[in-house]
This record gives structure tokens, C-alpha cells and sequence, in this order.
């Protein structure tokens, strides 16, 4: 396994930072993805089985999905794909009570921060202890990130927010899929336009490399071929956090 002691050092300089939503001190980021970042598995998989436990959900429609997935995982992904996958997604949810969902996302969310790899954990505890303003940024459902969010002890938590009017969400997107660029722009939402040049990022998808293209120090983790191509090509540290 490689270190993770070497990445957690001093903040490079910056010039400038913007004001934005959320307050960040001038502290150097440390931004993290969730699913088999810091946890094996995926935390949007979990929530589903339980939405089939509670009958909110057929195992039929969490079937169909599940192969809409892998298809998505081994074949890459277009534009049109990363669309329709995404309505397929917000669809399971469509008709759910808010208050009842986020019920649910809080029992996962605290499950999934207790799988968090104890590699992750003890890499996260570094940037807290040094004083970084660390984001979990996750493609998952927004009431879960949250969830992870505190449970974890961190500072701030993105995801994808789903729609909801009247109480139920109606299968519709509200703002950007946390997503590939859309990680970008929910990020800038969240914390402003900071300066990202002294800011750490983990991830282990070639959809994340957005994200990692832009920071100053990213970090690949247990990353799919892709992404290990591209992080060999420009030396980035690889992590296999087991």
C-alpha cells in the first residue's frame, strides 16, 4: 500500500480567494469522493436495497438499474448515456415522501460512514488534524452525503439534489448532477470561486478528472484502468487503500 503520510504538508500560498456560500477560511481543501474512495461499495447501492426493504422500491426497477450501472462502469459513458442513466436514477426516487426518504438516507448515511476503509479514515484524520477544510463531493443523493458528512466529522458535504415540490420528489434534477464536471459546478455552488491550485482531491473514477485536473495535489485511489493510465501519464500519487 503506499503512504499517505507525504500528501498532508503545507499548504502552497495563495494569492487570492473569492467570497463564496460557504466560508472557508482561507484553509487549504481536501476534497473527497465517497463510493470506493472512501468507502468499498456504493453508497447509492445501499440506499436502493433499503428502499426495496421498505417496499418503496420493486426489485424488478432496482434490477433494471443495476444493469443500466454496469453497462455504464465497463463501457464509459457519453453525454447521452450520463443523461439517461441519471433520469433512470431520479425516476426510483419519484413519488417519495422527502421527510420519509431522508429518514432513510440518514440510516444508510451512518452505516456507510462506519465502512468508511480505516486507510481513508486515518488519510481524512491527517487533513483534519492539519487544519484542511475537507468535502465529501458525491455523485449520491444530498440527505445521504450530509449523513456521511457530520458522521465523518467533516466540513462540508455536495451531492446531487434531487427535486421536490409539495413534499415528494418528482423525479426531477435540482441544479447539476454532482457528476464529472457537474462535481465542478456544484462544488463552486458550495464554497465559491477558490482558488483550487493549493487544494488536495481524492477519487477513483476517469469521471472524476475534472475535478483532479484542476487541483494542485490529486490523488488517484483505488482507481479504474482509465483513471490509472491517465494518473501514471502525469505522476500522480496512486493510493490502493485495499
Amino acid at each position: 500500500m503506499t503512504t499517505t503520510r507525504v500528501l498532508v504538508a503545507g499548504p502552497r500560498r495563495r494569492t487570492a480567494e473569492a467570497a463564496g456560500p460557504c466560508r472557508v477560511d482561507r484553509r487549504a481543501l481536501a476534497i473527497f469522493d465517497l463510493d470506493r474512495t472512501l468507502v468499498r461499495g456504493s453508497s447509492l447501492e445501499e440506499l436502493a436495497r433499503r428502499l426495496v426493504r421498505e417496499r418503496l422500491l420493486t426489485r424488478r426497477r432496482l434490477a433494471l438499474a443495476a444493469v443500466q450501472q454496469a453497462r455504464f462502469k465497463h463501457q464509459g459513458s457519453t453525454d447521452a448515456q450520463v443523461a439517461r442513466i441519471q433520469a433512470e436514477g431520479l425516476a426510483l426516487v419519484a413519488g417519495i415522501g422527502h421527510e420519509r426518504l431522508s429518514g432513510l438516507a440518514a440510516d444508510v448515511g451512518s452505516r456507510v460512514a462506519s465502512a468508511v476503509r480505516p486507510a481513508a479514515r486515518a488519510l481524512l484524520d491527517q487533513h483534519l488534524v492539519a487544519g484542511h477544510f475537507c468535502i465529501l463531493l458525491s455523485a449520491s443523493p444530498q440527505e445521504l452525503v450530509e449523513v456521511v458528512t457530520t458522521a465523518l466529522g467533516m466540513h462540508r458535504g455536495i451531492g446531487t439534489r434531487a427535486e421536490v415540490v409539495d413534499g415528494r420528489y418528482t423525479g426531477g434534477l435540482e441544479g447539476h448532477l454532482c457528476y464529472g464536471p457537474g462535481k465542478l459546478v456544484r462544488l463552486r455552488e458550495a464554497v465559491g470561486d477558490v482558488d483550487l491550485s493549493g487544494a488536495w482531491a481524492y477519487a477513483d473514477s476517469s469521471s472524476d478528472r475534472p475535478l483532479l485536473d484542476v487541483v494542485g495535489h490529486p490523488v488517484a485511489v483505488n482507481p479504474d484502468r482509465g483513471l490509472r493510465r491517465h494518473a501514471g501519464a502525469q505522476g500522480w500519487p496512486v493510493f490502493d487503500l485495499g
